[in-house]
């Protein structure tokens, strides 16, 4: 018997977008859809052409209408109103492949109905060409590694299940950034299994003139730096025999990327969250001369030195 998938789709001013987004679902091979469209206080032409999309799509497609207040809220209405087995959120620019609902769903039911399948993307750029490929591969790996390293992809790829989201506590809505991963991450903390679908078929559309300020990155990589802090503050609670060296690494990696926006919040964060006297090991994101001065001089000056030398 096939499982019901109820499909929430966060809406702010995309009148240009959200039509090729809502096709996409109805173009899915698997048909026991619950859609749902949230239109987040748009400005633009977005609440019409919803309502106009749902005269289409008769009695398939619901149109939920709420002051703005961010795509996180978004979509827990839309959660609030769900009653799939599974859900997918779909970002309004995102497009999903025909097969997307029907393959991953496969996917779950093979492997006992996981909390979470993680799907493979393309990076489309506005002009339709294919910028990059994120490719997730099945096997035996360690989700909370993958979660330190941003390795379970985005919102629109993955495939969630609703109780465990719900369980979980739906999504932040006082994040500007890292909101699904830390959804993911609190749906860890309750126990989820997490599979893999290597079958590139959902596509990440960016938008022209996508570019962030610097203050936005800032924040982002603090979001990041703090998050991943959190990961391993839970790791050493919950596994206290594991090894966190590599766990470490990552989030030292992080407040080095950190620094080169924000040098004075990395320094502090590097001193509140890494055990006093920690050493940095050799990574693809830490070189064998960086690690020299940071045995030398340590963090501060370390990066001082580095961002003169540069």
């Amino acid at each position: 018997m096939a499982m019901r998938i109820s499909v929430i789709i966060p809406c702010y001013n995309v009148e240009r977008y959200v039509e090729r987004a809502v096709e996409s679902v109805f173009a899915q091979t698997h048909q026991d859809l619950q859609v749902i469209t949230v239109d987040d206080g748009s400005t633009d032409g977005t609440p019409a052409l919803l309502l106009e999309l749902a005269s289409r799509h008769t009695g398939r497609l619901t149109v939920v209408q709420q002051k703005n207040q961010g795509a996180c809220a978004a979509r827990n209405a839309g959660l609030e109103r769900a009653d799939g087995t599974y859900l997918q959120f779909l970002d309004a620019d995102d497009v999903l492949l025909p097969l997307k609902l029907a393959h991953q769903l496969s996917i779950a039911e093979k492997n006992s109905s996981p909390e979470l399948v993680i799907g493979s993307s393309r990076i489309v750029d506005p002009s339709g060409t294919t910028v990059r490929t994120v490719v997730q591969t099945a096997g035996d790996r360690d989700p909370w590694m993958d979660l330190m390293s941003h390795g379970l992809n985005i919102t629109s790829t993955n495939l969630w299940k609703r109780q465990a989201v719900q369980q979980a506590g739906g999504w932040s809505e006082g994040l500007g950034s890292s909101q699904e991963y830390d959804l993911m991450f609190r749906m860890l903390q309750h126990g989820a299994r997490v599979v893999h679908d290597p079958e590139v078929l959902t596509e990440i559309h960016q938008r022209p003139g996508g570019q962030i300020s610097q203050t936005s990155v800032d924040r982002n990589w603090v979001r990041f730096v703090e998050l991943r802090a959190r990961i391993l503050d839970h790791l050493h609670t919950e596994r206290p025999d594991l090894d966190l060296r590599p766990y470490q690494q990552v989030l030292f990696d992080s407040i080095r990327t950190l620094y080169l926006h924000a040098p004075t919040k990395a320094i502090d964060l590097y001193h509140r969250l890494l055990p006093k006297g920690y050493v940095p090991q050799r990574s693809t994101a830490t070189g064998r001369g960086y690690l020299i001065l940071h045995h030398l001089f340590g963090f501060t000056l370390a990066n001082r030195l580095r961002s003169f030398l540069r």
